[in-house]
């Protein structure tokens, strides 16, 4: 799960890194909105991915306990 998170987070961060020499900041307005609010959508990724890797919870391994080694006595029915 850790090497998901952050194979995601490295992702996310090229894709933004690649973005900003693509989307067009200067021009019509709607061209505009959308890619402030892709850069914003973009971002919102990176920081989860991020705080995914940063607050993950620990596994721990769960302890086998083995019956003791005295057997009961079993009784049949007749």
């Amino acid at each position: 799960m850790r090497q998901r998170a952050f194979l995601c987070c490295l992702l996310s961060a090229l894709m933004l890194f690649y973005s900003f020499s693509l989307l067009p900041f200067q021009g019509e307005p709607l061209a505009q909105a959308f890619a402030y609010s892709w850069v914003a959508f973009a971002i919102i990724v990176l920081i989860g991915n991020s705080l995914q890797l940063l607050y993950r919870k620990e596994t721990k391994v769960a302890s086998v306990s083995f019956p003791s080694t005295a057997k009961k006595r079993l009784r049949q029915r007749e």
